[in-house]
């Protein structure tokens, strides 16, 4: 009588979980994009060259990730730098996310730079491959199309170090 009262108290006591829901995972395909900064040209100058060429090109800087001054915090050594920009074009997105809501992956628009084991800095993204973008119907597709080429232009314009 005891163990049943104790089942009966701990299965009135545990907390009820809803069946979770369903995971879809989808195949896309994506590209990525790398570029070497030039020799001449510091991290700093890429970094400035990134974030003017997309004020230019009329796409928003949104954020950053230091994720370097993490590793730094976290061990209390000096970590090789590297750095994650956000961008973003609202209406866009906004266009993107009304034809194909798995387009969210993709946002913010990001683009890194870092140094890698030997010094050299790179400049790199993840980005939505061009099949999927020419999928994309009328203003959305010309519009996504306008960001892509704005990212790779941003990407060319931090490798060279143009202000």
């Amino acid at each position: 009588m005891r163990t049943l009262i104790l089942f009966i108290t701990l299965l009135l006591a545990a907390p009820t979980y809803a069946a979770a829901p369903a995971m879809t995972i989808s195949a896309i395909q994506v590209q990525l994009v790398k570029i070497q900064v030039a020799e001449s040209v510091s991290f700093d100058d890429a970094v400035e060259s990134l974030k003017l060429r997309a004020n230019q090109l009329n796409i928003k800087f949104v954020g950053a990730n230091l994720i370097y001054k993490e590793i730094e915090a976290l061990t209390g050594k000096p970590a090789k730098r590297m750095e994650i920009f956000n961008f973003c074009d609202g209406l866009t997105a906004q266009q993107m996310l009304a034809a194909d809501i798995n387009t969210i992956a993709f946002m913010p628009c990001r683009i890194a730079i870092v140094e890698d084991t030997d010094g050299k800095r790179w400049v790199i993204s993840l980005m939505m491959n061009d099949k999927f973008v020419r999928s994309l119907k009328g203003d959305t597709r010309k519009n996504a199309e306008r960001v892509m080429e704005a990212l790779k232009n941003m990407m060319r314009a931090a490798s060279a170090g143009d202000l």
